[in-house]
């Protein structure tokens, strides 16, 4: 919770964490925390805002989706896939990105901002 409100500028309560637990054996190693939020949206600003943490001196670690093997590959495939949309893209009008939930990602179409 104090992570949430120095680094990213987030009000967060008790409520809002549904789950917080250490992964891997006990040992003299840090141990990665995950934690689970009560709404997507939350967790989509943590995620957009996580390239605070390694400004901050207190919270310096690593921060990352919670995909399956079978979901990060499905990403992989559909980011090549936009670059490709992109790439064949003649105007260099529009943007090809990849939008969605873990699972239900899908490439989208943006207008290119100039």
């Amino acid at each position: 919770m104090e992570m949430c409100e120095e680094v990213f500028g987030l009000d967060v309560a008790k409520e809002d964490l549904k789950k917080v637990y250490r992964i891997g054996n006990r040992g003299p190693e840090v141990r990665p925390l995950l934690i689970r939020l009560s709404s997507g949206m939350l967790k989509n600003h943590v995620m957009e805002t996580s390239f605070k943490l390694c400004k901050s001196e207190k919270f310096r670690h690593v921060i990352s989706h919670d995909m399956t093997k079978q979901e990060r590959e499905q990403c992989k495939q559909l980011v090549v896939e936009a670059k490709d949309r992109e790439s064949r893209e003649g105007s260099g009008e529009y943007i090809y990105r990849v939008r969605g939930q873990p699972g239900a990602m899908k490439i989208v179409k943006l207008k290119r901002r100039i």
